[in-house]
């Protein structure tokens, strides 16, 4: 991904190589999805300019709008249908994140291409082209023999896949044609479908986890990803199944009284395996886990789904609440490389994955407020900061609520007696030039709905530079163990601050500190 966004930074200096690549792809939605990308930098550089064009944001924002998402759009880039509807309610006015879910949906769809271009290229530069030309007389004796090869070869393809132990290509897609045309209201809750929603993935398995029954889960996902492997990848396939009878094949979870399977059913199980021994000692046939895959399958559908989609009528406060959290756990688990921001006509251009995962995560009231501590114990600004972007973006929201003048103006009333021009102590709260906090104190009814424009996105780049260290050490910690570390730093923090001013009003006299290891030495002349 990382390569990829720099190669896409760079490819008006290439030649537009990448985009010469998906045009001649032929999928639609690869050329259109990289139309998209480079319209969209433009979009994003009318925010970086000296003198902010209201007009001309919201006239791109309509194109590329009509261009790329609307339901009649010439150039569709396959969002999804919840996305362009969240779109459409933000852009009037238009904001420089407005775009930000199409723009993470596309790079993640123009990685395939981009994967296939470098495996092309590779193949180019690290071999000599043989040039091979073949003549032969074409008669009906060659012809002949040349089916019957054809013939054998597929023949030996599809004993081949029957000796796996695993249903054949035309097996699969046989029994999803079938599933398909099962009718709608006979058929239950379904986990293949449930795999497919990240979000609701996750959800399903802290909903499993609270009830001490993640593991079903994690074996059916385990056993399911050795299927796919298996095809593949022969030698990481039968790693996956040594581990996965390691894990799951003993008397704690599948032989045991806790088993998706019956006790007759284990027994039956083990005698086609071999035996318990064999099973211990040797390699599990794909067949087996196949088996143990459904057993575990048909407890998850039959007892646990019904369960969670019945729980997902509860209250709406507890479900969002529900929802932070899984959301903090996505977050947790993306890999996270730190991105500096790009250098564009000497404008920073914020348009990676990285800051767009930032803005999520400091939407997300379980990962902020972790954050917020974080930054607090760098600076006593920042956590104002953070608390500063999150009511800009509430600001942002008024606006697209279209809600009546009074209540905006009370909005940027009370950002403004809070941050920008407080009654306690500094006035200025949080971390900017005094010229943007005077600019909009005294230009408040000219700039409109981008009155906090320039301040959120230097707030914002200010916390960015911290995003990466956050990232680092709560990796380290589990989630219920983040809070309680951060306090305790801060204790720390304000003994040392404590202890120093206590030094200064009984040592009046030059003096300097070393601190070292953790214990603090004063040390006087």
């Amino acid at each position: 991904m990382e390569s990829m966004l720099q190669s896409l930074y760079l490819e008006n200096r290439a030649g537009y190589y990448f985009t010469h690549f998906c045009e001649k792809s032929g999928n639609k939605l690869w050329e259109n999805s990289a139309y998209f990308w480079f319209d969209l930098q433009a979009y994003h550089q009318l925010f970086y300019q000296e003198t902010l064009h209201p007009f001309k944001i919201c006239k791109q924002a309509q194109f590329l709008y009509a261009t790329y998402i609307a339901p009649s759009a010439s150039m569709d880039i396959g969002l999804h249908q919840n996305k362009k509807h969240e779109i459409y309610k933000k852009i009037e006015p238009a904001f420089e994140d407005l775009f930000d879910p199409a723009e993470e949906y596309i790079l993640t769809l123009l990685l395939e291409p981009w994967m296939k271009m470098v495996e092309a290229d590779k193949c180019t530069y690290e071999k000599v082209e043989l040039v091979e030309e073949t003549r032969q007389l074409d008669s009906v004796y060659f012809r002949k023999l040349q089916a019957l090869h054809q013939e054998s070869v597929s023949k030996k393809d599809e004993s081949a896949a029957a000796d796996t132990g695993l249903p054949t290509c035309h097996d699969v897609l046989q029994k999803d044609q079938d599933s398909c045309q099962a009718p709608h209201e006979l058929a239950g809750p379904n986990l293949c479908d449930l795999i497919h929603d990240k979000l609701k993935l996750e959800q399903f398995r802290v909903f499993l986890d609270e009830r001490s029954a993640g593991t079903d889960l994690m074996c059916w996902l385990d056993i399911e990803q050795f299927r796919r492997m298996l095809h593949k990848d022969k030698e990481k396939g039968e790693e996956k199944s040594k581990d996965i009878k390691n894990k799951y094949l003993n008397k704690k979870y599948f032989f045991g009284p806790n088993s998706p399977a019956t006790r007759e059913q284990q027994e039956e199980l083990m005698r086609s395996g071999g035996g318990w021994g064999q099973i211990l000692h040797d390699q599990v046939s794909p067949a087996i886990l196949l088996e143990i895959q459904k057993y575990i399958q048909k407890r998850l559908e039959k007892q646990w789904l019904p369960l969670f989609l019945a729980d997902e009528q509860h209250g709406p406060h507890e479900k969002a609440k529900i929802r932070d959290i899984v959301e903090d756990i996505l977050i947790q688990k993306k890999e996270k490389k730190t991105r500096m921001w790009k250098h564009v006509d000497n404008k920073w251009v914020s348009s990676s994955r990285e800051i767009i995962a930032f803005r999520k995560a400091l939407l997300n009231p379980v990962t902020a407020n972790q954050f917020q501590c974080f930054v607090s114990l760098k600076g006593d600004l920042l956590a104002n900061g953070v608390l500063f972007w999150q009511e800009v973006q509430k600001y942002k929201d008024l606006c697209h609520s279209h809600c009546d003048n009074a209540t905006i103006q009370n909005k940027i009333t009370a950002i403004i007696n809070c941050f920008i021009n407080s009654t306690v102590p500094p006035a200025l709260q949080i971390d900017i030039p005094t010229e943007q906090a005077e600019k909009i104190l005294e230009h408040r009814k000219e700039l409109g709905p981008y009155i906090f424009r320039e301040a959120q996105m230097t707030i914002f780049a200010l916390l960015f530079k911290f995003w990466a260290n956050f990232c680092e050490f709560r990796s380290n910690l589990a989630s219920d163990k983040i809070l309680p570390a951060l306090e305790r730093k801060k204790e720390k923090q304000i003994c040392y601050k404590l202890l120093l001013n206590h030094k200064m009003k009984n040592w009046p006299q030059a003096f300097h500190v070393v601190r070292k290891k953790g214990q603090i030495t004063i040390h006087s002349p």
